[in-house]
């Protein structure tokens, strides 16, 4: 089983990263972004959960595809365009909320 956790994992954070790579290059709205990367981890528990796996593991799983899309979320948004202040705390900080507002959002 640890074996399949593992290989789901590694197959979701490449999908995630994908999707990042997406959602850079072709200019996606937000919400749809973080909807996508939902759908992911979602998909990735309902797998592990499905093959028998501890419910623990299956949410552990979830919660680090969905954190991996986060971090990704975060650093495109603090990226600065040339001739841009720095980006403080603050801005790092909305970043976080604005994926947590939409990944709410996208659970209903």
């Amino acid at each position: 089983m640890e074996e399949i956790i593992k290989t789901v994992k590694e197959f979701g954070i490449a999908l995630v990263k994908k999707q990042h790579r997406f959602f850079q290059n072709e200019h996606i709205e937000n919400s749809e972004h973080v909807a996508a990367i939902r759908r992911i981890a979602d998909t990735a528990y309902t797998y592990i959960k499905q093959r028998g796996a501890n419910l623990d593991k299956a949410k552990e799983v979830k919660k680090e595809l969905i954190n991996h899309g986060k971090n990704l979320f975060v650093m495109k948004w603090m990226k600065m365009l040339e001739g841009e202040e720095p980006l403080g705390e603050e801005d790092r900080q909305e970043a976080m909320e604005t994926f947590d507002e939409l990944l709410k959002e996208n659970g209903r």
